[in-house]
């Protein structure tokens, strides 16, 4: 086993305590954490700002770039032994949930900013057909390509179909948060194309979070009808007590308090309270945590003055704090460099093949069915092969049921990457001729991806 590969697991592997959790103890623990934060958000900075700036990208994906940096893929690999003296066992625990809790937030945040009634107005069937271009053809060209890869797992092996399943989801899913960013920082994003592709991406990410939670369920109850069945029908039963008789409630009290105040600390910890209850729930039910801060978000997105207070009061802390913890905790599961021979790169390839063309020819033939002309049915098929965040949290996912092992984990994080990397460059040159000339790419601060 390679240097860098020890790095990587020695960091996420919690290591027996011989001594309470007091004194020097936890302070020798807070300050290894402290010491782990500090390099994150100093890396994570340094390399959204360079990417803004030099590289034409948004800050997101300078973010998710700095996360691999700081795993075994390259620090570990030239300095695996300061990788590991610094990701030490004893802080694993802290460091997973910190990831966790983060992502609870941010599915939350996802879940508030689907405008469904902007998205479809007026658009109905171009978006929907659009979007269902772009999820069912990347669902179906993974579930088809996914046996082949499935057939080169060396040791154990996950169950194919389930393999197949969160193959499938991967080739499918679209960030919507990072393509309204870069249509924000070209000028388009009053565009009629812009307004597509969003609407479209929107019902992508619902559609997609959806699939993501019966997938997570038939996996975790080892594909029994009956296991599996339960599992979502409570599933389904949260979501119409959370439609029916939460979301009244919290709307009831979310305006009148908004009516007489701002977004108060109160107002601030009583959400928190339900959020995290609401994750609670679908966690006891068998699938993950994030589907119920997602399922709260999607409930409360109408009340768009509460949106917007959360935004100015909350959001920023979680881009700012969590989410380069979830990079970098992604990051240190990520390990190119244990990607050997032919075949590893071979493999790379044709996932990133499949997983471009399909998405792309998905939205571009149904745009093309559409009436739209060439040049914007391409823009639509390149905007909706932007995966960032949302497709990391697809995989870690998996990751975490044992789906996908690690050398897929790490070939769909590559795919991610190169996918976010592509599409500003890509956009900018289909929209160069009708983008407003003051438009400056990387102008705004980090969203979420």
């Amino acid at each position: 086993m390679s240097n860098a590969i020890h790095a990587s697991t020695v960091q996420l592997t919690p290591a027996p305590q011989s001594q309470s959790a007091v004194g020097s103890q936890a302070e020798h623990l807070t300050l290894m954490f402290l010491l782990q934060l500090i390099v994150i958000f100093s890396v994570s900075r340094l390399i959204a700002w360079f990417s803004t700036r030099s590289l034409g990208q948004t800050p997101v994906a300078g973010e998710i770039l700095a996360g691999l940096v700081l795993g075994p893929s390259l620090l570990g690999y030239f300095f695996p032994e300061q990788l590991a003296a610094l990701f030490v066992p004893q802080t694993a625990t802290a460091f997973v949930v910190t990831a966790q809790i983060g992502l609870i937030l941010l599915m939350f945040q996802v879940g508030l900013e689907f405008e469904f009634g902007t998205h479809l107005k007026g658009r109905k069937r171009s978006v929907i057909v659009i979007s269902m271009g772009g999820l069912l053809v990347p669902f179906a060209s993974g579930m088809l390509t996914a046996e082949y890869f499935w057939q080169q797992i060396s040791g154990d092996k996950p169950s194919l179909l389930a393999f197949q399943l969160f193959f499938a989801t991967a080739l499918s899913i679209t960030a919507l948060p990072i393509l309204g960013r870069i249509f924000m920082e070209l000028g388009l994003s009053r565009s009629r194309v812009a307004t597509l592709t969003i609407g479209a991406a929107a019902i992508d990410d619902v559609c997609g979070w959806l699939i993501l939670g019966g997938v997570t369920s038939l996996i975790a109850s080892q594909f029994n009808p009956w296991t599996s069945l339960a599992r979502l029908l409570a599933l389904g039963l949260f979501f119409v007590v959370v439609i029916a008789l939460v979301r009244p409630l919290v709307l009831r009290w979310i305006i009148g308090d908004l009516q007489r105040r701002p977004l108060s600390t109160q107002g601030i910890s009583l959400m928190l309270i339900i959020l995290l209850a609401s994750a609670t729930v679908t966690n006891l039910i068998g699938v993950f945590s994030i589907i119920g801060g997602f399922i709260l978000g999607v409930a409360l997105h109408t009340q768009r003055t509460f949106v917007e207070q959360w935004n100015a009061k909350v959001s920023g802390v979680v881009n700012a704090f969590f989410l380069p913890i979830f990079f970098a905790y992604t990051g240190l599961r990520t390990d190119i460099g244990a990607l050997e021979g032919n075949t590893a790169l071979w493999n790379c390839l044709l996932i990133c093949l499949v997983a471009f063309a399909s998405k792309f020819f998905g939205a571009y033939g149904a745009s093309r069915l559409l009436g739209e002309n060439r040049r914007d049915s391409a823009l639509i098929g390149v905007c909706m092969n932007t995966r960032a965040l949302m497709e990391l949290v697809v995989l870690n996912v998996g990751y975490d049921l044992g789906v996908l092992p690690k050398e897929y984990f790490t070939l769909l994080v590559i795919m991610a990457i190169i996918s976010t990397f592509i599409a500003s460059p890509l956009i900018r040159l289909l929209t160069a001729r009708t983008r407003a000339p003051h438009a400056t790419p990387g102008a705004t601060e980090v969203s979420n991806g």
